[in-house]
């Protein structure tokens, strides 16, 4: 995607494509995580443990963004570094708390601790 994909023009603002992008890997790999618990496991109460911590971590995670608030009105004249990505980019406060909901429904289908398809 690049940093000019991945950003709007002269902001550190994530772009719609960069969030669309981080919705649908979150999905996949919280499905993934779920499973791989699952498997390891061979019980559910794992997998609540592995919900409860991605939920507690994610809000932390959110309230971490809402405080620090990245790049604000800076401009982004240049294609940052790594690191300065990593620092300065500024996701939309609602996806930051969309995302540890996001996991943790992932996690719990999953596992298979919640099915949304039914055997027939």
């Amino acid at each position: 995607m690049g940093a000019e994909g991945a950003y709007q023009p002269d902001s550190w603002d994530v772009s719609a494509g960069w969030v669309i992008m981080t919705i649908v890997v979150g999905v996949c790999v919280a499905l993934v995580a779920g499973k791989v618990c699952y498997l390891i496991a061979r019980n559910h109460t794992a997998t609540k443990y592995l919900i409860a911590l991605v939920l507690v971590l994610g809000v932390v995670s959110a309230i971490m963004m809402m405080i620090g608030g990245g790049g604000g009105e800076e401009v982004r004249d240049f294609a940052p570094s790594v690191f300065e990505a990593t620092e300065k980019s500024v996701q939309p406060v609602w996806l930051s708390w969309l995302n540890p909901l996001i996991g943790a429904a992932g996690v719990a289908v999953g596992s298979g601790l919640v099915k949304i398809f039914r055997d027939r």
